[in-house]
């Protein structure tokens, strides 16, 4: 009995991290495009090179595998900046384009 609830507490935990991190890097992503003083061209543009530099470097580079610990953080990590990098870019496209205040 004690196992099958240690089972399923760490299957939810499994479960519940990414949609965390989601949320987190979303709602991150729109802090940062909305508290930014810059031009919403160059806040889209900020967010771009955020996305293609976090893709590129977990593609590019000899990272860890993401069975370790050390490789699950650094793919999680860069997962993370990518979102917050595109959630910046499509924000700043939105306001451009009139779709948000």
């Amino acid at each position: 009995m004690h196992v099958e609830q240690d089972r399923r507490r760490r299957t939810l935990k499994s479960l519940l991290w990414p949609a965390a991190q989601v949320l987190i890097g979303f709602a991150a992503g729109l802090v940062l495009a909305k508290t930014m003083s810059l031009p919403e061209e160059q806040i889209a543009l900020i967010g771009t090179v955020i996305t293609l530099v976090t893709w590129l470097t977990d593609e590019a580079v000899k990272l860890p595998s993401k069975q370790t610990r050390l490789g699950a953080v650094l793919h999680g990590s860069l997962r993370f900046l990518s979102l917050v990098g595109f959630i910046m870019a499509l924000q700043s496209l939105a306001t451009l384009n009139g779709l948000v205040a």
